[in-house]
């Protein structure tokens, strides 16, 4: 999300303005070559013409050409040649030996006010175009300014020669394409139905643009010679067909570079002025007669909602769960597709903010990408980490259920037989050999164990028992061989009564059946310990609907201490692990209940 901001706010300051427009350029030159525009034909005053000519031009030698032009009867003349080009003589008036004036359109320079050159006299306001540039900050030309308020006298709007020659043109084919107001967009302008979209200060990758009067982006005729050029010396010589200039639009302009310097376009690095005006004309003319393109932008909103949204995608893709080859594989065919599609709305004028779309893709795409490998990696070796650890931990309890249910027990009746003088000097010694015996055994079997990672329960004097075995007959097998363990005395004169049903097992895991059988070995050690005065033992395992308890109920003299001992807290995590519940309680009329309960429906086990 940071590095979408980050993106999002430099194009907002228009830190990629110059990047998205050189990619503006390029889509516009990779577009295949289109056919020849042949309504529109260039007289051009090339650099050979002018050595013949002087410069500036003879008004003799101008009117001359423009007379021979209007014999093959041309739908309009475009005069692409200031007035201070033209050197008048004997100072009459220019112009006035033209034949017929009003098929020409002049040009005046008006931007800036200071640096005005008026048309040549003669000539009404319909007759007068414009022909003021608006290159960007580069010096590039992708902008064709269609009219402004003279700077001078803001009473006066003036129309660009491309709006006049287009105006004139379309009129002689139909007099529905008149120059109106546009219906979407009142500030517009529109020949027919079809709408000249204006450019905005913030439209396409523009931010802040200087848009004083209507402009609107070139879409220039993409070919090697999209226009048909005709010299002054072949106007003079006749060396052309006449039908190709019958019912055309002729523009007649100065191309001599020393005289009409270079301009550099989007679509080349080398337009002179003459073939500027012929794009200019031929955009707005084949869009209304052709249906070709204009260039449109989107609104801001949706154009950051692009943005964002490749930025989103690739945040998603970094997280998935794909191979590094592949997403990198991932990033960049969605690149070549996102440059793809940018092109294919080009060529269907919308021009749309590639740049910023493909930086927040390749840095979330690839960022994205080895961040949450990393994220990925580390979270495996903390994963790897905390199951060694819950491991190590499984493997501490699992070892202290062993020493707590057998050494320690038998310590601890040895301790107690010590304290109430009952154990002689033979038979401690004999007791203590046992103990002994009885750890090494403990010792034994664990190492055993971990060597072999064998599923087994370990019971006092080597007895082993199989977890696999069913969930009753591991705790018959539990409840069997601690009632026989000599250090608890009391058991003998005890009356037990012992039933285990079957268990639904399916879901318990093997630490699950241990940790079970550990509980029940250690209930019933407390009953040989701590039942003083008991006379009867019931031990039940139950299963009611999803539920099993196990339950160790003795009628002894009762709970003396309200503390929990380590194996009450063992039991009360079994039972949290579990999802059940633990209880150790007085029973009535006398007694301890210990008892657990537990589901036995996946859902319930953590």
């Amino acid at each position: 999300m940071v590095v979408i901001g980050l993106v999002m706010a430099a194009r907002f300051t228009g830190s990629l303005q110059r990047l998205e427009l050189l990619a503006l350029d390029s889509f516009l030159q990779l577009r295949p070559a289109e056919a020849k525009d042949d309504r529109i034909v260039l007289v051009s005053i090339d650099e050979a013409d002018m050595r013949k000519t002087g410069y500036p031009i003879r008004d003799r030698d101008l009117l001359d050409l423009l007379n021979t032009l209007q014999t093959y009867k041309p739908a309009v003349i475009g005069l692409h040649i200031l007035q201070n080009q033209i050197a008048e003589t004997n100072k009459t008036a220019l112009f006035a030996a033209l034949k017929q004036p009003e098929r020409l359109i002049v040009a005046e320079k008006i931007l800036p006010a200071s640096d005005q050159i008026p048309p040549p006299g003669g000539f009404s306001a319909a007759q007068v175009g414009l022909i003021d540039i608006v290159p960007d900050g580069d010096n590039h030309l992708r902008r064709l300014l269609l009219g402004v308020y003279n700077p001078i006298d803001t009473s006066k709007y003036r129309f660009s020669l491309t709006i006049r020659l287009v105006e004139t043109y379309l009129v002689s084919q139909n007099q529905s394409f008149a120059l109106k107001n546009g219906t979407r967009d009142p500030e517009a302008m529109r020949f027919g139905a079809t709408e000249l979209p204006r450019l905005l200060p913030n439209s396409g990758a523009y931010i802040g643009a200087d848009t004083n009067g209507p402009q609107m982006l070139l879409n220039f005729r993409s070919g090697h010679r999209p226009f048909r050029v005709l010299s002054l010396s072949d106007i003079k010589t006749g060396r052309f067909n006449p039908i190709w200039l019958r019912d055309r639009i002729v523009i007649v302009g100065i191309t001599d570079p020393k005289i009409r310097p270079i301009i550099p376009t989007a679509a080349n690095d080398s337009t002179n002025s003459l073939d500027l005006q012929a794009h200019a004309v031929s955009q707005i003319i084949s869009a209304v007669l052709d249906g070709r393109s204009l260039f449109n932008t989107w609104d801001d909103g949706w154009e950051y909602l692009w943005i964002m949204g490749w930025g989103l995608t690739a945040i998603v893709l970094g997280r998935s769960t794909h191979t590094p080859r592949n997403k990198l594989i991932g990033i960049g065919m969605a690149q070549v597709g996102l440059i793809g599609i940018s092109y294919w709305l080009l060529a269907g004028g919308w021009w749309i903010p590639v740049i910023p779309a493909s930086l927040v893709w390749l840095l979330n795409g690839i960022g994205c990408a080895a961040f949450y490998k990393y994220d990925w990696v580390l979270r495996s070796r903390l994963k790897e980490n905390q199951r060694v650890i819950e491991e190590r931990q499984g493997m501490i309890e699992q070892t202290f259920d062993v020493i707590h249910n057998g050494p320690l027990q038998t310590l601890a009746s040895l301790l107690r037989q010590i304290r109430d003088g009952k154990l002689s000097q033979e038979q401690l010694l004999l007791a203590l050999e046992n103990l002994n015996r009885e750890i090494r055994g403990i010792g034994e079997h664990l190492k055993q164990e971990t060597l072999s990672q064998e599923d087994s329960l370990y019971l006092r004097d080597g007895l082993k028992v199989d977890l696999k075995l069913p969930m009753h007959e591991l705790f018959f097998e539990v409840y069997s061989n601690t009632l026989e363990r000599s250090d608890f005395p009391r058991f003998e004169t005890l009356k037990i009564a012992c039933y285990f049903e079957p268990i639904e097992q399916r879901f318990l895991s093997v630490e699950h059946k241990r940790s079970l059988c550990r509980f029940l070995e250690e209930a019933l050690c407390n009953v040989g310990k701590h039942a003083e005065g008991s006379t009867h033992l019931n031990v039940t395992g139950t299963q009611a609907k999803d539920w099993y308890s196990l339950e160790v109920k003795d009628n002894g003299i009762g709970i003396r201490s309200s503390a929990d001992g380590e194996g009450t807290k063992h039991a009360r995590n079994l039972a949290a692990r579990l999802g059940g519940r633990f209880q150790r309680e007085p029973s009535s009329p006398k007694g301890t209940l210990c008892k657990l309960t537990f589901p036995l429906i996946k859902p319930w086990f953590r």
